[in-house]
């Protein structure tokens, strides 16, 4: 009787294992601004940093739109080194899509980059995660060509809000200079038919990803990871300033790929830092730069500017502190991939 009692308990473990929902890796576009006509070096380094995660994301496309920037064939310099890396480290072994797949990924045009997006975003009822490095544009113009689109969409954009550059002392006195990432924002925005866009935007917080030196000691280490590795420090030749692990953009992948977060609720923390609803009545969806306990107006920054300096210094730190334990999983991670 004891052998029976043993022989049904395993195959009811096993048949609950068998039913157990497997979690379903988010589907995922990119816009990048990525070019050769000069630019952030961020952009290339970004782009291999996605790559690494290739096999924790379902990318189901790539938008390069700097298209007088020749962004594509930016773009493709990456792709190389992914398809030196995938022959020579077995990436097949490890769960990562093939080089040719990933190719046919890459939107060429303006037209085939909003076909994308409205394609993907009513394709499956799973929502798709749209990361925008860059400008809005080609994003807006695909939601304003198909506005129902924004009730299958999430979007995770860098730099999109009001402009703060500490370097620049003469900016950090106004509020209403657009940030470099802001064409097509407020197009999106002010439009109450995007209201309840689900929508987390990081205006100041990613620039956690720059602070101490930390990301200089990660361009060193990263340099010997394979050909990706090699670019990270290579794509920033002929720009002295940026010798370091910039990736700016890829605080929108660390939020997805953060394994203690949970992505329905960006005002938990995560690798990608803290945000708020500040306008939850409202923008129900909407999430952005946690001002703690930083006097903040968010529907109009010009009334508590004089804190701006706080709050920019808060905003990055949220993203600082969980940094370091991002960098140590990365490695790991860089230690099985590139274990031929």
């Amino acid at each position: 009787m004891k052998i029976l009692k043993y022989i049904l308990q395993f195959f009811v473990i096993i048949s609950l294992l068998h039913c157990s929902p497997v979690k379903n890796k988010p589907r995922v576009i990119i816009t990048t601004d990525i070019n050769n006509a000069g630019g952030d070096p961020d952009d290339k380094q970004s782009l291999v940093h996605v790559l690494w995660y290739a096999d924790e994301l379902d990318i189901v496309g790539i938008i390069p739109d700097y298209w007088n920037g020749k962004g594509y064939e930016a773009s493709m310099k990456v792709l190389d080194t992914y398809s030196n890396d995938y022959k020579e480290y077995n990436f097949k072994e490890k769960g990562y899509p093939d080089p040719e797949s990933v190719r046919k990924l890459f939107a060429k045009d303006p037209e085939s980059a909003r076909e994308m997006i409205i394609q993907e975003a009513t394709r499956s009822k799973e929502p798709v995660y749209i990361l925008i490095w860059g400008q809005m544009t080609t994003f807006q113009k695909a939601l304003f060509e198909e506005p129902e689109i924004a009730n299958n969409v999430r979007i995770l954009t860098i730099a999109t809000g009001v402009k703060y550059g500490p370097v620049d002392e003469q900016v950090g006195e106004k509020c209403d200079v657009v940030n470099w990432n802001g064409r097509g924002r407020n197009e999106i925005y002010d439009d109450s038919r995007f209201d309840d866009l689900w929508w987390l935007e990081s205006n100041w917080t990613y620039n956690g990803m720059f602070m101490g030196e930390g990301p200089r000691i990660m361009f060193e280490k990263l340099s010997s990871y394979g050909s990706m590795g090699e670019f990270i420090k290579t794509a920033t030749k002929g720009h002295d300033w940026a010798q370091y692990f910039r990736v700016g953009d890829t605080p929108t992948v660390l939020y997805l790929i953060d394994p203690a977060n949970n992505i329905e609720d960006p005002g938990l923390g995560s690798w990608a830092g803290k945000f708020k609803k500040p306008f939850p009545d409202k923008r129900p969806d909407y999430w952005t730069d946690d001002n703690g306990d930083i006097i903040w107006d968010y529907s109009d920054p010009c009334n508590s500017w004089e804190n701006v300096k706080e709050m920019y210094a808060y905003n990055k730190n949220t993203l600082f502190q969980r940094r370091q334990e991002m960098y140590d999983e990365l490695i790991i991670k860089l230690n099985k991939l590139y274990k031929k």
